[in-house]
């Protein structure tokens, strides 16, 4: 009698038909609901959700599945992207922010006189031009440069010189890490790693030096750091403007990744100068070119590379009591020991 009331009430009012509708077959499954429970045991394990909450969510549900739809569309979205800005930004001194080079003031030196910025020293158009641009910008809010360090590294023998000069020329606010110090640049940059916790990926340096004895992009590329070889200097602006867009549009994160005096980018695991074998692991072929018995070492000639250094030590354990002589062939791994800056024959 309950249920035909109800169907009566919806038919004579005026409700909107979908929502009678609604509430007519919600009313009736109640009571149903109520009937049956009135004459059924509830089983020990507990009692199915309540129809009128089923009837509930199968209603609602079109309307909470479009609801949501735009949020699930914005987290597909939300993807890791590389970032635009290097973390870290290093620059070489001598030749690349400023000229001369410190060890050619010799005769200051002598005389006991100390370098003058502007006057002894000058910092290259270009680079007083970057320097001053990015100062502001870390002065500032912009949220694109938030967090991005700058470094210098050098390998200079004029250290008090050099720190003097960066105080003269106020690059010392804006300097995160300077490091500057006699020896492989590898060591300047395992020691600003360390400070900064910065991986190598995330970082670009800036140098005059390419390769060869006193090559630094080479080597420093080998770390995964994006090099950027000036060999004339920081003169225009461009050079890191370009740097920077290739940094963001070309580079793929990948080692021994130098941006070229013309604009390109190479990957080349090889000293294209010294043609000296940096890639660890590489399993070559080569000739004993030189043996040291008596000390134990001896270098091997490999086609168009460097000699390479061994150590009796190195050798495999299988050869560990063959007599070597000049004019063996053999294979090897190289080694790059990252504190030396060369590497040596093993296995």
């Amino acid at each position: 009698s309950s249920i035909l009331s109800i169907i009566m009430w919806t038919s004579r009012s005026n409700v909107i038909p979908l929502a009678r509708l609604w509430w007519c077959a919600a009313a009736c499954v109640v009571l149903c609901e109520n009937a049956v429970r009135s004459f059924t045991i509830t089983p020990p394990y507990g009692r199915a959700k309540s129809s009128l909450a089923i009837v509930t969510r199968l209603y609602s549900e079109p309307m909470s599945q479009s609801s949501q739809q735009p949020t699930k569309a914005k987290a597909n979205t939300a993807t890791k992207t590389k970032k635009n800005i290097p973390s870290l930004i290093v620059f070489d001194l001598d030749n690349t922010l400023w000229t001369p080079e410190l060890y050619t003031l010799r005769s200051l030196q002598r005389k006991g006189g100390i370098p003058v910025a502007g006057t002894d020293v000058c910092l290259f158009p270009g680079a007083k031009a970057m320097l001053t641009k990015l100062a502001k910008l870390k002065a500032s809010d912009n949220s694109e440069w938030a967090g991005t360090k700058f470094a210098v590294a050098s390998r200079t023998n004029s250290v008090d010189w050099a720190h003097l000069l960066l105080s003269q020329f106020g690059l010392k606010d804006l300097m995160d890490y300077i490091e500057l110090f006699p020896g492989n640049k590898l060591q300047h940059f395992e020691k600003l790693h360390q400070s900064s916790q910065i991986p190598y990926s995330e970082m670009m340096f800036f140098d005059d030096a390419r390769d060869g004895k006193y090559g630094n992009c080479v080597p420093v590329s080998s770390l995964g750091v994006l090099c950027v070889h000036t060999p004339k200097g920081i003169t225009e602006e461009s050079i890191f403007d370009r740097a920077l867009r290739l940094y963001r549009e070309e580079w793929d994160g990948g080692k021994h990744s130098i941006v070229e005096r013309d604009g390109s980018i190479s990957q080349k695991a090889i000293n294209a100068a010294t043609k000296q074998v940096q890639v660890q692991g590489a399993r070559m072929k080569g000739v004993i070119k030189k043996v040291n018995a008596d000390r134990g070492f001896g270098f091997i000639e490999v086609p168009e590379n460097e000699d390479v250094f061994f150590h009796f030590n190195n050798l495999n354990k299988n050869d560990a009591n063959r007599v070597l002589n000049k004019g063996d062939k053999l294979s090897f791994v190289t080694n790059f020991n990252a504190s030396t800056g060369k590497s040596r024959a093993v296995d």
